[in-house]
């Protein structure tokens, strides 16, 4: 294409601004809803891959009435978290299939040095936990500190590398990879350090419905879910009716039961965001193709004079096909800015809302995406405006000005 071309591609675009630019907003909206679904859909799988790698356990029993995606016990013991009866764990590490159990405590701070909301704090016992422990490997290959804390990929620490909880320091010894939930802005301790916590909160006046958790792991009341790894071949079912049978007020779940709903609340979500994206495409496509068809009447005399005066048809048709290119160009560059900004702006609160793990994608995936939106976008004109093109290449110079004469 030489410079002639170029600027005449350039005129006819800003000849009829109304219907360029209309074409190129269309454009943009389908750039910004098929970038923000990209990066959507590489998030939500990149969290849900993340959280399936992290969760080692087949078989979760909580309280009746908790919420497994909201596993807090709030230091002023409010009535509407429970908490396993007495010896369940013990019962539970009796059965046969289980190959371990061990049990988790959920403490949620009123408020804290590194962050502007609660933060949920994870007690494990590491004797026998195989749930946390292999995270915290991930980062420290060390053995946890006595006394030291593992923070998520959420929380800022600062410089001092510490976390002041009820006026005491505790140090940070490794932030773990983001999952993409709530886990993100969640403290994990061993239960010797999570013993600490409370006694410093009563020793700020906080009042404990429950007994204390114990420093040496032992049975408790107030523990608030006891994670399973089942042998190969266990029978999961009679596993739950011996659990039933023997204690009532708990729920049972397993490992198929959490994902099953994440994994559908995922898919419904990008099917709607797709379906949007579909919808825009097939828009901007019949507009395209409408608009171009209607001015290629509007302009036979024009394109007549072209051939008359030496254009060869791929040439014409090379015309027809750039002005297309710089309508899905102008379109797509000015629906890139907004949606970029509205999804780095709200990512976190998007990771919030949509209950499901929410992990944004490191910068070489993210630059992946913006390449395959580019190019996407950059041929919808010229693909929509393919037939077209070729009509006007074949146009018959000295009909077409006959009938523009009559």
């Amino acid at each position: 294409m030489n410079k002639t071309d170029l600027n005449l591609i350039i005129e006819n675009y800003l000849r009829n601004p109304f219907r360029s630019f209309g074409l190129s907003l269309l454009i943009a909206l389908l750039a910004s809803v098929l970038l923000v679904d990209g990066l959507l859909s590489f998030s939500l799988s990149k969290g849900l891959n993340r959280l399936s790698s992290r969760l080692g356990a087949d078989v979760i029993v909580i309280p009746q009435g908790s919420e497994i995606n909201d596993q807090t016990v709030l230091l002023q013991g409010d009535s509407k978290y429970t908490y396993l009866p007495q010896g369940t764990l013990e019962f539970i590490r009796g059965l046969d299939g289980v190959e371990i159990a061990t049990p988790q405590y959920f403490l949620a701070t009123l408020s804290s040095s590194c962050c502007d909301q609660k933060v949920m704090i994870i007690g494990f016992e590491p004797a026998s936990d195989f749930v946390i422990q292999p995270w915290i490997h991930e980062v420290l290959t060390d053995k946890l500190p006595k006394g030291a804390i593992v923070v998520g990929g959420d929380i800022n620490v600062g410089e001092k590398r510490t976390v002041r909880f009820f006026d005491h320091e505790y140090p940070v010894a490794a932030t773990l990879e983001p999952v993409g939930n709530k886990l993100d802005q969640a403290v994990f301790v061993d239960v010797a350090t999570l013993a600490d916590i409370r006694e410093a909160a009563k020793a700020k006046g906080v009042v404990f419905l429950h007994q204390d958790v114990k420093p040496d792991g032992l049975d408790s009341p107030i523990y608030s879910s006891v994670l399973i790894k089942l042998r190969a071949g266990a029978d999961i079912e009679r596993l739950s009716r011996e659990i039933h049978t023997r204690f009532d007020g708990v729920q049972i779940r397993t490992r198929k039961d959490l994902f099953s709903g994440l994994e559908k609340s995922a898919n419904f979500l990008q099917i709607v965001v797709w379906s949007i994206v579909s919808l825009f495409l097939v828009i901007a496509v019949a507009a395209i193709v409408i608009s171009f068809s209607l001015s290629t009447r509007e302009r036979r005399r024009e394109y007549a004079l072209l051939r008359i005066v030496g254009y060869a048809r791929k040439r014409l048709r090379t015309i027809v096909l750039g002005e297309s290119l710089l309508v899905s160009a102008v379109g797509t560059y000015i629906g890139l800015l907004p949606s970029s900004v509205a999804f780095f702006t709200f990512k976190i609160w998007i990771g919030e809302h949509v209950n499901v793990p929410f992990i944004v994608p490191e910068n070489a995936e993210i630059a992946a995406v913006y390449a395959v939106v580019v190019l996407l976008l950059h041929s919808v004109g010229p693909v929509a405006v393919f037939g077209v093109a070729n009509k006007v290449s074949n146009i018959d110079a000295y009909a077409a000005l006959r009938e523009v004469e009559h």
